[in-house]
């Protein structure tokens, strides 16, 4: 069984599995809500940066725009692409690495909306460590090889004038794995975001660097469907971006509200660092016309191309699909939201 393969595998077991469970948990809602248009949506990890889809939802905007939407997580960028091929899903909040490779191995998949169109990583280090040059021959955490996070720390590593073979980058799963192993000792470094950069702060650790502040465009994560979805589908993939946009509206004018809603799908209650998370996110690096960006897209073509040269020759337009958001754009409709 191929990588393809095995996703497509493991994401039907996972999307079948959390349908039935919502069926069953959903047997007695209401008759009015039968009114409104079913769709199945995912995010792909449990993190900041994908507070705009959990508050869409939280806030009743799918509802107030005709979708009864069924919110899934689906962990990892590969499996939330093939449970999109499937058609087990419409759209899903995740990593655009994952839309690009799965992209250029010829599915439709695109990006219709960016949430973090550059580098929102922050590079976290023990006590001792204060400046760059320390660095070498240390050890770095990331989550794997090959996610944003181990992209992140390489273009890191080279602007801070360190050559990534200086280091030694491990593979050490989520961030809050990875603080632990710095406190334990096993790693002087690690790539995380808040709300890990405030607990890690708390241990007297230091930011090294934040990466929002260099400018680099990488369309690290963003909203992602497939173009015959679109195509088939216009009216119902207009109500999602409708929905989508008034979120990032919400996110960006209700602090209070987003904060509790953060809290509830990051599973705690530490609130001064749910706070920073949405000090980040909702004030630095959200925008409010979430388009994705063609230069951040193409950062990422020419990673893969170091794999598969072809990639290089890929236009980034290829793999957005920006028209639902441009007909909203255009209409006036954004910029109205935050006239009031």
């Amino acid at each position: 069984m191929n990588r393809i393969e095995e996703c497509y595998l493991k994401a039907s077991i996972l999307i079948a599995s959390l349908l039935t469970f919502s069926m069953l948990s959903g047997a007695g809602v209401a008759s009015s809500q039968d009114k409104l248009e079913r769709m199945h949506i995912g995010y792909s990890a449990q993190a900041g940066a994908f507070a705009p889809i959990w508050i869409t939802k939280e806030a009743g905007l799918f509802k107030k725009n005709g979708l009864d939407v069924n919110l899934l997580f689906i962990p990892g960028g590969p499996t939330a692409a093939a449970s999109m091929l499937a058609g087990e899903v419409q759209a899903v909040a995740m990593a655009g690495p994952a839309v690009v490779s799965s992209n250029l191995s010829g599915t439709d998949l695109v990006m219709i909306a960016g949430i973090v169109n550059t580098f929102a990583f922050q590079v976290i280090t023990v006590k001792g460590i204060t400046s760059p040059h320390q660095l070498k021959g240390k050890r770095v955490g990331v989550i794997r090889f090959g996610t944003p996070p181990d992209i992140a720390a390489r273009f890191a590593l080279r602007r801070m004038g360190i050559d990534p073979s200086e280091v030694t980058i491990l593979q050490l799963g989520e961030q809050s794995t990875r603080l632990m192993a710095m406190k334990a000792g096993q790693l002087e470094a690690a790539i995380v975001l808040p709300p890990i950069t405030t607990m890690a702060q708390r241990e007297g650790m230091n930011v090294l660097l934040d990466m929002s502040e260099l400018g680099a465009e990488y369309q690290i994560t963003g909203l992602a469907s497939s173009q015959s979805f679109i195509r088939k589908n216009r009216p119902s993939a207009m109500k999602l971006m409708r929905s989508f946009v008034e979120g990032i509206h919400f996110y960006k004018t209700r602090k209070q509200e987003s904060m509790s809603i953060i809290a509830k799908y990051m599973r705690t209650n530490d609130m001064e660092a749910v706070g920073a998370t949405y000090d980040y996110f909702a004030d630095k690096i959200v925008p409010k016309k979430p388009y994705p960006t063609a230069q951040g897209i193409k950062a990422l073509l020419e990673l893969a191309a170091k794999e598969r040269p072809d990639a290089a020759k890929v236009p980034p337009e290829r793999i957005m699909n920006t028209s639902l958001l441009k007909e909203l754009d255009d209409s006036g409709f954004i910029d109205r939201l935050y006239q009031n």
